[in-house]
């Protein structure tokens, strides 16, 4: 039992650094604005919008932990933001974050108060949450890695499962929760005014990059038709929400705000029918290795990776070569944070080309079992990984946060344990 207190504990934790890591960008948006709309709320109504803030947020980690929970009983293999893979949950997240955007922007309006006599305004926050929640789980931080892999682990009961993932859930809400029921947190807030439509604004831009990042994903995984195609569905999307604001606004009466709606939601559906084909991308053939082409491991700019290959992992390290592979993903922010800031930097190409070490990059952009096998392998049920296998049979396994000191040093360790010199010829 202390022993899954201590992981509770973990779990609580890396929920709470979620709230900062990179990926969490919309969330922070979301909870940034909701903060100071309620900033002047009375006490009684501010705790009540932090209670249903936490509860989306638990909700939709319940929900996940028991899609889990059935999985792993039916034999399927699951993963920390492994829903991120399918290009239908990708387009659905697209959607509704562009959405949010120009809600924010001032495209169309929703019909709900924000402030605390009206009920509606608690159901906003109540869906704030679970949108919160769902789009924290392609992130992994610190903590994280190691809670996520006790509550998706084999090993772990069902119920298990469930009490770590509230943990998550409840230390992702837990910031809101305190300045919903601490006053000198709530007084600290700046008091509203004709700012915070500019404030809204500027949240509004921050949601539409965040829609244009996760199209990224979307481009990757299916064909460039079917990304074109989804872009003509998000603009009938954006005009479709327009004039539901425009010609059926509070200010007309309830038939034509009625009827407005149900044209709109029917002009939505038809372009989607028409448009959203979703075609999977064609895999491209692996190019040749960097072993085979004789090509340096890093260039001035850019490392030259490999594509992740366990057999040729095998191969160069019978040889006496080190391999570094990055398991990474189109959908993982953490890991293009990281590769941007750490990893393709000019210290670790520099000893990427002294040290001879082949480095592999491992995409789970698209669903991959070997690889998902090959992670849960080394312990890890999410990404970023950063591994390196080594000649003798072992692998050094680093933090889910790194550093580029950090990642020099364990290349540096790597190449004086097996220098390059000793390294066979093929």
């Amino acid at each position: 039992m202390s022993s899954l207190l201590e992981y509770i504990g973990i779990g609580l934790l890396g929920g709470l650094i979620l709230n900062v890591m990179p990926c969490v960008l919309p969330v922070l948006t979301m909870k940034l604005f909701h903060v100071l709309e309620h900033g002047s709320s009375d006490a009684r109504a501010r705790k009540l919008h932090g209670v249903a803030y936490a509860a989306g947020i638990l909700t939709a980690f319940l929900v996940l932990a028991v899609a889990i929970i059935v999985l792993r009983a039916s034999g399927e293999r699951v993963g920390w933001g492994m829903q991120f893979q399918h290009p239908p949950f990708v387009a659905t997240m697209i959607a509704l974050i562009f959405a949010f955007g120009l809600n924010a922007l001032g495209v169309f309006e929703f019909n709900v108060s924000v402030h605390g006599h009206h009920h509606q305004g608690y159901t906003a926050s109540y869906f704030n949450g679970i949108f919160a929640a769902v789009m924290s789980t392609p992130c992994s931080a610190p903590f994280l890695g190691t809670a996520a892999a006790f509550a998706l682990g084999a090993g772990a009961i069902w119920w298990q499962t469930l009490a770590m993932f509230l943990a998550i859930g409840l230390g992702l809400a837990s910031p809101f929760l305190l300045v919903s029921f601490i006053p000198s947190l709530a007084k600290a807030l700046p008091r509203p005014g004709p700012w915070m439509e500019t404030f809204k604004s500027l949240m509004g831009f921050t949601l539409l990059a965040a829609a244009i990042w996760l199209f990224g994903t979307l481009q990757a995984q299916v064909t460039q038709a079917s990304s074109r195609d989804f872009l003509v569905f998000l603009l009938v999307l954006a005009i479709a929400l327009w004039g539901t604001h425009h010609f059926g606004g509070v200010i007309y009466g309830n038939a034509q705000r009625f009827a407005v709606r149900l044209i709109a939601l029917g002009v939505v559906l038809g372009a989607g029918t028409q448009t959203l084909s979703l075609e999977a991308n064609k895999r491209e053939t692996a190019a040749p290795t960097t072993a085979q082409s004789g090509k340096p491991a890093a260039s001035a700019e850019h490392i030259a990776w490999t594509p992740f290959d366990l057999k040729l992992i095998g191969v160069e390290t019978k040889r006496g070569r080190p391999v570094l592979a990055d398991f990474t993903a189109e959908w993982c922010a953490n890991c293009k944070t990281n590769d941007k800031l750490f990893v393709d930097t000019q210290p670790v190409r520099d000893r990427l080309r002294t040290s001879g070490i082949l480095p592999m990059k491992a995409d789970l952009t698209n669903n991959d079992d070997a690889l998902w096998d090959e992670a849960n392998a080394l312990g890890r049920t999410g990404i970023p990984i950063y591994v390196l296998y080594l000649p003798d049979g072992t692998h050094d396994l680093l933090p889910e946060a790194i550093t580029t000191d950090m990642l020099v040093a364990h290349i540096d360790a790597a190449a004086k344990k097996f220098p390059p010199e000793r390294v066979a010829r093929q």
